[in-house]
């Protein structure tokens, strides 16, 4: 492949922004067509949705400007290596996946199955542990102390966030009625 063949292509995350960057300003006039109420203050009914309509338009922005510069330095990237090292046959550039690979993934599909079937026995905290210990060894992690203690944490953390943090309820388990 030539350098010049290499050319700069417009990612998808950019029209993706500019969406949401047309979103934004119209719910910006929107929320401007919200009736103020005499007894509104200096913060009134159209504050919050266009604080919003602010949010949303800078990080359509920022998401148009990363699409960007991250498309300029893939360029910028595939053009050096295109001068220094063009491949004999294109076609054979894809990426193909061998059945070891395609078996390999399968099991990880089979964690989760087995995740979703003990979940309601074991309970959230002790399947999530499970679940991310087992397929951290699974994918290459050494088995130990250190893999645990991971799984456990990153189990309740989750625990706190959706419990505590959002008051969403997760599956107690067998361990409530075992223990009193």
């Amino acid at each position: 492949m030539q350098s010049s063949a290499i050319r700069f292509r417009i990612p998808r995350d950019v029209w993706i922004g500019l969406a949401a960057l047309a979103l934004g300003v119209w719910y910006w006039r929107a929320a401007g067509d919200i009736p103020i109420s005499p007894l509104d203050g200096v913060v009134n009914a159209a504050a919050l949705p266009r604080m919003l309509a602010v949010a949303m338009i800078l990080f359509s922005v920022l998401l148009i400007l990363r699409a960007l510069l991250i498309e300029a330095m893939f360029l910028r990237a595939a053009r050096r290596a295109a001068a220094t090292v063009a491949p004999e046959r294109p076609e054979e550039e894809g990426i193909r996946f061998t059945r070891q690979e395609h078996l390999k993934a399968a099991g990880v599909v089979v964690i989760g199955i087995v995740y979703l079937l003990i979940l309601p026995w074991l309970g959230y905290v002790l399947s999530a542990t499970l679940l991310v210990a087992g397929t951290a060894v699974y994918i290459g992690a050494r088995a130990g102390l250190y893999t645990l203690g991971v799984a456990v944490v990153v189990a309740l953390v989750y625990y706190l966030l959706f419990v505590k943090l959002l008051a969403i309820p997760l599956p107690a388990g067998l361990w409530p009625s075992l223990l009193g």
